[in-house]
């Protein structure tokens, strides 16, 4: 069983600002709310064995019922409430550690994106084959907006960062763990050097704790084209207008 843990609790205020009515999750992209969108392309790995987990915004839930969305979606889905602001998104993913500290595999996706044309099954069968502890999907960019590995000769990483481009790499916030435990303890240990960026504690640079380990992390490459970020009210315009096209 592949627990598959969307965090989708990240600040709406920029929405809100923008004259939007409903939170980001809810904003509706061509007829479907970006939650359902997100969600949806997740559907094929229910061939892998998979358990959804969604954390959301407890104050949100409360308000405008997106637990409720998610359930409509997917019946099944476990609901995580984030009552308070975190220290970013390694916190907000460590509030489901009952759900994912385990042995069990561990997908971790940011809830505000979308990986078009890319067979997310075939990506995840890809890291279990090769036997990697870990598996990061990255395309090519340096805009050091993103987060970034660092690969060897054999495309094994041997360094991750967070907002600071080490390489041309940039992850599109796909990450995969062998072993849901191994990301809690990462992420305990990276917490615990406080490996913050700009006060927030990110997903990526928990992959350093596991190299330092010297577990085997591999990368998937896939077009730049193919990563759509929905995080701001301008990326949902663009993606609108590229879909009307």
């Amino acid at each position: 069983m592949i627990n598959i843990l969307v965090l989708m609790s990240g600040p709406t205020k920029a929405f809100t600002d923008a004259g939007f009515a409903y939170p980001k999750n809810l904003i509706e992209i061509a007829g479907l709310p970006l939650a359902q969108r997100v969600l949806d392309q997740l559907t094929p790995l229910k061939t892998l064995g998979s358990r959804l987990i969604c954390v959301i915004r407890h104050d949100e839930n409360r308000q405008y019922h997106t637990g409720a969305v998610i359930k409509l979606i997917d019946p099944t889905a476990q609901l995580v409430e984030l009552k308070n602001n975190t220290s970013g998104a390694a916190c907000s993913a460590l509030l489901a550690v009952e759900h994912i500290n385990s042995s069990d595999p561990l997908l971790i996706i940011n809830g505000d994106q979308l990986l078009l044309d890319v067979d997310l099954p075939d990506v995840v069968t890809g890291f279990q084959t090769k036997g990697l502890d870990g598996g990061i999907l990255v395309f090519e960019d340096i805009h050091p907006r993103w987060s970034f590995v660092k690969c060897n000769d054999t495309d094994e990483v041997i360094e991750t960062a967070e907002k600071r481009p080490i390489s041309n790499l940039a992850t599109a916030g796909f990450y995969y763990f062998a072993r849901g435990e191994d990301f809690v303890q990462a992420a305990m240990e990276m917490i615990k050097k406080d490996a913050q960026v700009g006060g927030a504690f990110y997903i990526c640079p928990a992959y350093n704790e596991l190299i330092l380990k010297q577990r085997k992390i591999g990368v998937h490459r896939i077009p730049r084209k193919s990563y759509r970020s929905l995080a701001s009210p301008s990326d949902i315009h663009n993606y609108e207008v590229s879909i009307a096209r």
